[in-house]
Order: C-alpha cells, then structure tokens, then sequence
C-alpha cells in the first residue's frame, strides 16, 4: 500500500470534523423527530449523518484504517435503515449511535497517540446494531454475524454449519478485475467485501477473508460467493461504483456470466473532450482523490493539459479549492467518462464536453472564418504532443499548525518588550532627546501592531468548546429522567486559547448544577404550569473589552431562605449572619467551599464542590461572576471574562503614596464626586449618578487605611453584576498597556488581587480585581 503519513494529521482533523458534525446532527435529529419538525427538515438530518459516516468510513479505509473503517461502516448502515424507513431514530437507536461515536472517537484519539486504532471491543455494540437489523428485517445480517464468528484462520472462506444457513436466495460467483497498477487495491477489495456483506452471505472469498479484512489483498482479481436474493445487475453495479474496479463479472453457479467494465470503445474514433471535476467542498484528501481521478482518465486516453498543472492538482491546489479541468483525448463517449470520474467518493459531478475544432469557449465568441477557426483548432494540438518547457512552481499550504507553547512563549517574549519599553520611554523623557522619543514613537506602533497580531493569533472560538455540550447535557438529562431543550448562541465569538482551555471545566459545571438542582423533572413542570421539557441556554456575547458567557435555564430558581438553613447547618454561617443578609448575598453563599444544597451524593453532585471551583477559576482569569434567581422561575449565571489576559489596558490610581493598577474592562467610568453631594442610606454613603442610586466605597476603607478628609476626590464607576458602585481613590494617573504576572502559589489565596505587574521604572504594581476586593463583605462575587 502507498505511503499516505504525509496526510495523517488532514485524515485527523477531518476525522474530529466529522465526529462533532455527527454528533450535532444525530442530537438535532432527535429533536427534530421529537418535537414533530418538517419531513425536510429531518431528511437534511439523515441525508448528512449518512454522507458524514460514509466519507469518514471511505477516508479511514484509504488511510489503512481497517477496524476505524468498519465500524463506520456498520453506523452507516444503521442509518441506512433509517433513510430507507425500516426503522425510526428512536432514543434507543441514538444511544447506540452515539456509542459508536464514542468507539470511533476513542480510535481516533488513539491513531494520534500511537498511529494505530488500539484493541477496542466492538462486539457488544455491533450486537445492539444487529438488534435494529432484526427489527427492518434486513435479510443476510444474522448470518453474517455468526458466519464472522466461525470463520477459519487459513486458506478460503468455507460456508457455515447449515444451520446458520436461513436465506433461500440464489448462490453467485463474483469476480472483481482491477486496473492495471491501480494504487489502494487492499482499501478497495476490503470496500467492496463489505458491501457484498450487506447485500447477502459471503460464503467464501479468495483470498481469504482475514487477509481482505486487514487491506492486504493486493492482488489483481478478487473471487467472492455470496448468497443474496438480489439479481445480478444490482450486485454488477454496486461493486462495480468503486474506482481502480475495470471489470465485474457475476455468474450464477450453474448458470450464466454477466460482465460490467468500462473502456468499451465508442463508434466513430478518437475524440477530444474538456472534463471539469468537481469535487464537494468539505473533501478531505483533495489531493489523493484528485490524483486518482487523473490516473483513471489516463488509462482509457491521453491527457493533453490540465489546469491547474498535475503537481498542483495532486496536492490539492484546485481552481476555487474544490474542482480541475483536464483536456482529454479518448475513444469513449461522455457517458463512460462521467461514470468513470464520479464513481470516486466525494465527487460531486463531472461535466464532459466535446470539442470540435477549437476549445468549448470559441463556441461562445462571435462567428470567424473556417480557415481562422482551423489554425485555432491546430494551435492547441500542436503544444499539446510537446513535453512542459518549464518547470511548474511548487506552492504549499497558507496555513501551518503551531504548537499552543510557541504562542505562549511568544506572548511572554512580548510581554517583557512591554515592559523595556515603558523603561525606555522614561529613561527618554527623563534625557528630553527628540529623536531618541521620535524613535521610540514608532517603536511603541510596531509593538502595539506586534502585540495586536498575536492576541490575533491565540483568538479561538467559543464553538470549540460549545460543540462538546449537546452531548453531554442529551445524556445527563436522560439519566435523571429529565426533559431539557439546550440552546447555544454566539458560538463564533473568539477569546484567548488560555481563557479556552479553562472555561470548559466551569461550563461543565454550571450546566450540570441547572440540570440537577434547576431544572425540574417533566412531571412537577406541568403540575406547575410549565412545559414538560426545560430551557437550558448557553450564551456568549462580546461586550466592548470583554466577554460575557450566560448560562440560564427556567428552572426552579434558588431559595435564598434554603440556602441560608443549608449554610447555617454546615455551619459556614451564623444565624445572626443569616439574618442580616438580603437575598442576594444569601444566594451567593453557593460559591463557599463545602456547600450543597444536596441531600444525598451522586455522581453529579451533593459533594460541596464545583462552584467554589468555578469561583476560583474565573478569578484566576481575571474575570467575575453573577448570578441572579428567582423562585420558580429559574437561574442565570453570567461570567464576565477579558478577551485576552496576558496584557491588558489598566488605569493607574494611587491612594496614600502607593500605586495600583484596576484593568479597563472592570471599569465603567471616572467621575469626580464632592462631598456636599454624598447621601447617606441606611448608615452607608451614595451618590445619585443620572437618575440611579450607587453606593460611594473609598478604597482606603477596603485596605484598612485611615480614611481621608476630602472635600473632593475621584471615583471609578464599577458593575459588580447585580449592581453599580463607586470607589474613591486619592489619584487618578494614567492609563497603560500592563503585563499581568502571577504572584505564585505563596499569595494565591489573597483576594482582591488579581496578580502584579512591572513598571518602566522597575516597580512593582499590584493589580486590584474589584470583584473579589468588595465580595468580602458585600455579597458580591
């Protein structure tokens, strides 16, 4: 077999495609069958699944792939049962395909570990396969389950103990001629045996059955008896659609021979003809099925010109990305031609058309002179006998893979060039050189330019995560006996990879808690006056510097007098403390470690983690979280994160002779408040700004400094989620691009701080997260 690890990591990253695109359709076609949805609707359904199973059952077989090919081959005729209308998408048939997806995921993930499939056991789930071919009533299935058992190791494939013999159809010898020195013969006769299994009872193959099984039949006729109540011509044609096939012969034993090949000469001579192919646009492997395609064409004539060239094609550089021509002269009709082009897998459609005295496009232009037109005619010919005179450019991908690491690398470099250069333009207004600043004009432009195509670079979409969930909240809510409808929006807004790589594991989180604790079960919703199924949304959306996540459903809601009866008897709070909370500051008592509203443990949930977990995490990215409910009614978490955290615009304060830094996105606006104009509410300080009421914190008393006498001082308007407060500082200074560095595992613990970063000067900045600074005492997050 050829060598074809130059396109393992295309195979894979198609292969990823395909899963995920498999997934999402099956689970929408659960939902289109359920809720009663158009028949078009749910053919679009079917109609994908089955061309996404069948192409990744074709690539993997191409790659060498044998058991990956196999079971997608076996999912692919589960849902050929379903196009056909012998069996309806039940829950139960979309359990078992979604279990195939997981083995045919569990391989690839494997493939790209150790370049093998991996020992998986797929015996029990193609026994719940066969259970819905019983139920269609599919003919040869049974027999080719327990014929595959009793199998010999060696020599031909004998016929089973009568027994296992229940078709009454007629008995056929079946042989295969391939090409000469047609490429991927062991993928081929591996194919085509597994289709002969579908149609019937293969009752022996030569060579033997194992050696087709694992493509290493490379030989030039392949022998099949097989059993089938299917006529002749149907067999001839089904084997026949497989390219590098020249030749199928069925005979009945005893009777007759049916032949099938192309090539036949066409009456009238040699012909020229123009092919386009054109190839679907989510083909993987353009290339090989480019390159296959042009080896087909020249063994029945020869080829004059192709555009683009023949290294392009094979590397699949194609016109638009998705099709070729070819100028070809042959004996055959168009017929033959389209037949051979578009029996290949992922061929889209040929068009063959024939020239007569000048190329297809003369035929469009105004009328010339016959003599005119036969120069023309013979100009092309004349080029074509002659070998290319130069050599063709060799073009490569626009697009290569990086490592994650180099990125990172790559930004911290950039980071430290931040920082030398907040140095560099001290040390120049400190000289008060022109040209020295002049230069460090343009230096500051290309490092914001720099700064700005790697934060491009890192940027991914949210969809690489939200893709993951359908599956998991279908296969939660069927455990729990729940009905949920889950709604993603805003899946191709981008944020940092770092950001990425942690927000699943919160959204793992806090979609499990809405399904557990939220969402009730179908028969209290409609006791209720609810739908029996519930909304379960993920949300994101691009807010100026930021990202908003929103996880909502339409649930129960949280209790606020049952969280703090909960908090009370784990003893995390007080009942004085109790009582002198408001509702939302009893609500966010769900973020203390330790704390469950669970009554028993389950595998889900009730072990007073996971939303501790998510408090931390956010806070590590910079980010915060809210959450607002009402009894009944239901839940919504909203998590407010930075597009990128590795360097951030912040605001420069200054409060009693130090510096500090709050990042930009947290702030909403500066104002300057006068004393005379402070209220006072319930013994807390606040300030009516355009209409709305907003508490006044110095920032002094936060940090436990003595609080100042001013008549007059600036304040940073912030959202905590659930409200607007303002907090006073002594100065405001100025705003700068920062590098945020950890302060390690020693401070970790502190809160109100995000982390630290380094001046142009040398100095260390603390950065201020205003979320967790006021979450203390406040109820906030």
């Amino acid at each position: 077999m050829e060598d074809l690890s130059q396109y393992l990591d295309e195979f894979l990253a198609d292969a990823r495609d395909r899963i995920d695109s498999l997934s999402n359709a099956i689970l929408t076609l659960e939902k289109i069958v359920k809720e009663g949805g158009s028949e078009e609707e749910k053919r679009a359904m079917i109609d994908q699944i089955f061309r996404d199973a069948h192409t990744l059952k074709g690539t993997a077989a191409t790659m060498g792939f044998m058991k990956l090919s196999e079971v997608a081959h076996k999912m692919e005729n589960l849902f050929d049962l379903v196009r056909s209308g012998k069996i309806e998408p039940t829950p139960e048939l979309i359990d078992v395909l979604l279990e195939f997806l997981d083995i045919i995921e569990a391989m690839v993930d494997n493939i790209e570990e150790t370049g093998e499939e991996g020992d998986f056991d797929v015996d029990s789930l193609f026994e719940k396969a066969q259970k819905f071919f019983d139920q269609a009533g599919s003919g040869g299935k049974e027999e080719k389950a327990e014929k595959k058992e009793e199998k010999p190791k060696g020599g031909k494939t004998k016929e089973g103990p009568p027994e296992a013999e229940t078709r009454t159809g007629n008995r056929y010898l079946v042989k295969v001629y391939f090409q000469k020195d047609a490429p991927l013969r062991g993928v081929r006769a591996f194919l085509i045996l597994s289709d002969l299994d579908e149609l019937g009872n293969v009752i022996e193959t030569n060579p033997e059955r194992k050696i087709i099984e694992d493509g290493k039949a490379d030989v030039d006729i392949l022998e099949f008896v097989i059993e089938t109540d299917e006529d002749p011509e149907r067999i001839k044609t089904v084997v026949s659609r497989h390219p590098e096939v020249e030749k199928v012969e069925v005979q009945t034993l005893g009777g007759e021979t049916v032949t099938s090949g192309e090539g036949a000469p066409s009456e009238g001579g040699e012909r020229k003809y123009e092919v386009t192919v054109y190839l679907q646009k989510d083909a993987p492997l353009k290339g090989v099925r480019s390159y296959l395609v042009l080896q087909d064409l020249q063994k029945v004539g020869i080829i004059e010109k192709t555009e683009p060239n023949a290294i392009d094609i094979q590397n699949g550089e194609l016109i638009d990305g998705y099709y070729f021509k070819v100028i070809l002269r042959t004996s055959l009709k168009k017929e033959d031609i389209v037949k051979i082009i578009t029996k290949h897998p992922d061929v889209e459609n040929a068009d063959v058309r024939e020239i007569v005295g000048a190329t297809p496009q003369a035929e469009t232009q105004p009328k010339v002179e016959k003599k005119e037109m036969g120069e023309k005619a013979k100009k092309p010919e004349k080029k074509a006998v002659k070998p290319p005179v130069k050599t063709p450019k060799v073009k490569i991908s626009k697009i290569i893979k990086v490592d994650v690491s180099h990125l990172d690398r790559l930004m911290n470099l950039v980071g430290e060039l931040v920082i030398t250069k907040g140095r560099l333009e001290q040390i120049a207004e400190r000289l008060g050189d022109r040209e020295l600043l002049e230069t460090l004009s343009t230096l500051s432009r290309l490092l914001t330019e720099l700064q700005d195509e790697i934060m491009e670079m890192r940027l991914t979409p949210v969809a690489e995560v939200f893709n993951k969930f359908p599956r998991m909240v279908r296969e939660l809510a069927r455990k729990m006996g729940k009905e949920v409808e889950f709604i993603i929006e805003g899946a191709d807004i981008e944020v940092d990879r770092t950001i990425l790589d942690k927000l699943g594991d919160v959204l793992v989180h806090l979609l499990r808690n809405a399904i557990d604790h939220g969402i009730e079960p179908p028969e209290e919703r409609e006791k209720l006056g609810k739908p029996r199924t519930g909304r379960l949304e993920l949300i994101a959306k691009r807010e100026r510097s930021h990202v908003e996540i929103i996880v909502r459903d339409d649930g129960r809601g949280i209790d606020p007098e049952k969280i703090k009866k909960k908090a009370i008897e784990k003893g995390l709070i007080t009942p004085e403390q109790a009582a002198e909370m408001s509702d939302e500051e009893a609500i966010n008592l769900i973020f203390l470690p330790g704390f469950s509203t669970k009554d028993q443990v389950t595998d889900v949930s009730g072990r007073g983690v996971g939303m501790d977990v998510v408090k931390e995490v956010v806070k590590s990215l910079n980010g915060s979280i809210a959450v607002y409910s009402e009894v009944g009614k239901g839940t919504t978490f909203i998590l407010k994160l930075p597009v990128s955290m590795a360097i951030i615009q912040a605001l420069l304060i200054k409060v009693q002779d130090e510096v500090y830094a709050v990042p930009i996105n947290n702030i909403l606006e500066s104002i300057e408040i006068k004393r005379e104009n402070l209220k006072s509410i319930g013994g807390k300080e606040v300030i009516v700004l355009r209409g709305e009421i907003i508490p006044v914190i110095m920032l002094h008393e936060l940090f436990g400094l003595p609080m100042p006498e001013l008549e007059e001082f600036p304040a940073l308007v912030v959202d905590l989620g659930a409200q607007k407060v303002a907090i006073g500082v002594d100065e405001l200074l100025h705003k700068k691009d920062i590098v945020i560095k950890s302060l390690g595992k020693m401070l970790s613990h502190i809160s109100g701080f995000a982390g630290a970063t380094i001046l142009g000067d040398g100095s260390v900045v603390l950065i201020i997260e205003i979320n967790g600074l006021l979450g203390g005492g406040r109820g906030g997050i």
